[in-house]
């Protein structure tokens, strides 16, 4: 699935004024309640409450999976001069994505590592920060997603005997 298929632009808030962890999760959680994506925010509290999930850089992806994600989706906020999320190099969050994802199913992490990829270049979140509009701002998001991850042709994959695994987790739950 696509970010861009999961973020719509009700879900989008640019240049918030915000003091605090607390109320950028609000604004998060209103924004998808806003989008008719979540019905209930106890989750990403709980999550929260686990450890913060700033990753640096100015990054946040506050993420949780609930049985009162009606909808599975994203929501986005920049905030210019930044909240303090705890990150752990100590740095204010000014971009914070909020992934919403039923509790079946993987979609948060492959949601997680496609935002974390495109995440990492300085030059894509410099555009994010400097978005001025909502479309702007998805249009970013959908050309660098285009980018990273282009349409692959479908090809009829062999089948092979044995087992593929492979397990990487940093995520406290």
């Amino acid at each position: 699935m696509k970010i861009i298929d999961l973020l719509k632009k009700d879900a989008i808030a640019l240049n918030v004024s915000l003091t605090d962890k607390e109320e950028a999760i609000d604004k998060l959680i209103s924004l998808h309640e806003k989008a008719g994506n979540l019905a209930d925010k106890a989750a990403i509290l709980a999550r929260e409450a686990q450890g913060s999930t700033a990753i640096g850089e100015g990054i946040a992806v506050p993420h949780a999976k609930s049985d009162s994600v009606k909808t599975p989706g994203l929501s986005a906020i920049t905030v210019p001069n930044g909240v303090d999320y705890g990150a752990p190099d100590s740095k204010p969050s000014d971009i914070l994505f909020m992934i919403a994802a039923p509790v079946d199913g993987d979609l948060h992490l492959e949601i997680l590592s496609r935002l974390m990829v495109m995440l990492m270049e300085p030059e894509f979140c410099a555009s994010l920060r400097g978005a001025k509009t909502t479309d702007e701002f998805l249009s970013i998001i959908d050309k660098k997603e285009a980018e990273k991850y282009p349409e692959e042709p479908k090809a009829e994959v062999p089948k092979k005997e044995g087992y593929r695994i492979l397990a990487v987790t940093a995520c406290p739950t």
